[in-house]
């Protein structure tokens, strides 16, 4: 029983990595854009958004908690329709994998696989719970939370890369767990999220940052599917009950 809710947390962490990190998408745009305020921003975000066919890019997450700080790293593919892959070199061999309608969590480590029906809950019209890879995902998340810019001076130029960035602060409506607080970085030029840091009420921080997008990439579709071997323990909804 012990090992079986010990499993459960893992999984879970890496879910929010679906949670939070796959509405981070952008496409590029040779447009020049004046926005003034937030709304715009998150606007011309599920703009862009909406019109994303597909993308492949790198990515890494770092969490940090109780002073101590973990990396993961790998490479992120995702395709209209729910379908998401994020690939780890770091842990090497873990998965998150998403056809659309089952998504997948596979702990290496473990050889557990995490197997979460994305078709529970059908009444919440914010589209199949725990599915942010979708248009109807990104919708709910900014329903979710208040937005604002960070600050007055926007776009701010960042010192790591000389690109201009729309900061935006998000904070959780109601406080029902897991992140309540993120902060966005949209790049002014692109309409891409680069960069994403999320923070729960325990201390814990999550940040999510990606490299070298290729929107519209070729991707085929049976890279999204996932079988486990034999030997692995499958458990059953792990992120969310029926109930």
């Amino acid at each position: 029983m012990k090992d079986n809710r010990s499993n459960r947390s893992i999984f879970i962490a890496l879910g929010l990595v679906v949670l939070f990190g796959s509405f981070s998408l952008g496409a590029q745009s040779s447009a020049k854009h004046h926005w003034n305020s937030p709304s715009e921003v998150v606007k011309k975000v599920r703009k862009t958004f909406s019109d994303l066919k597909s993308y492949k890019a790198d990515f890494v997450i770092q969490t940090e908690a109780n002073k101590k700080v973990v990396t993961k790293k790998g490479i992120c593919y995702y395709k209209k329709g729910g379908k998401i892959k994020y690939e780890f070199s770091d842990p090497a061999g873990d998965e998150i994998v998403s056809d659309g309608k089952t998504l997948w969590i596979f702990i290496k480590r473990l050889n557990a696989a995490g197997k979460q029906d994305l078709t529970l809950n059908k009444s919440n019209k914010s589209g199949p719970i725990f599915s942010p890879m979708t248009e109807e995902g990104l919708s709910r998340i900014f329903r979710k939370y208040h937005y604002k810019f960070e600050s007055i001076e926007q776009p701010q130029i960042s010192p790591k890369d000389n690109r201009q960035y729309f900061v935006l602060a998000l904070e959780q409506r109601e406080k029902i767990g897991g992140y309540e607080t993120m902060t966005l970085y949209v790049d002014a030029q692109t309409s891409f999220i680069k960069k994403a840091v999320a923070s729960d009420g325990r201390g814990k921080t999550t940040t999510v940052e990606f490299f070298g997008v290729d929107p519209n990439a070729d991707i085929e579709d049976g890279v999204f599917n996932f079988r486990p071997d034999g030997n692995s323990k499958i458990v059953n909804n792990p992120l969310v009950s029926e109930e």
